[in-house]
């Protein structure tokens, strides 16, 4: 791990198009690069969009600026991919149980990583909660929640890192995102 950075992010609610509301509480997690890079050309985007619709996702678009693919009814619930023309990779999937929080994370993680384009040195990870309804009680008060939660990259990870530590950084990650919801 490298010193801390802040990075801006691109969340979910602006990649997908407009209209699109999620059923329930996704978790998005996001590789920002933290390198200067080349922006990725719109036919790149074009390309890695057939292979992001591969992964049984319903529907696929790409623009000049990115390229996203995602599923409301499948298998495995809500859930979507999108790389950014600037080279963030994104994907967000529906809230598992806690136990196994981590667990998906680091999973998805890898799964950014192995997405056919050419990757910076180096990634700063992000990981939202969106939409949030939970009402938590404290023993004085009541408190709702925020609706969502976004935690931007903060920790900057090599490539090397990002693949070995895979499991250590979403450990980290999923801390990060449930701690403003604990009294």
């Amino acid at each position: 791990m490298d010193s801390p950075v802040h990075v801006p992010v691109i969340w979910r609610s602006a990649i997908l198009p407009r209209g699109y509301e999620p059923r329930g509480p996704l978790v998005e997690v996001h590789l920002v690069p933290a390198d200067p890079a080349t922006p990725y050309e719109a036919h790149q985007l074009e390309q890695v969009r057939d292979e992001l619709a591969g992964a049984g996702s319903s529907r696929v678009g790409s623009s000049p600026e990115i390229a996203w693919a995602f599923s409301t009814d499948g298998p495995a619930g809500e859930c979507g991919l999108a790389v950014l023309r600037a080279g963030q990779r994104t994907c967000w999937f529906p809230l598992p149980g806690t136990t196994v929080l981590a667990r998906e994370v680091a999973a998805r993680l890898t799964t950014l990583l192995t997405i056919g384009l050419p990757a910076p040195g180096h990634f700063a990870p992000g990981i939202g909660l969106d939409p949030i309804t939970a009402t938590t009680k404290s023993s004085e008060n009541s408190l709702t929640s925020p609706g969502r939660i976004r935690i931007g990259p903060e920790d900057v990870f090599s490539l090397e890192d990002l693949h070995q530590e895979a499991e250590k950084i979403a450990d980290e990650l999923v801390a990060r995102l449930v701690a403003p919801l604990e009294p």
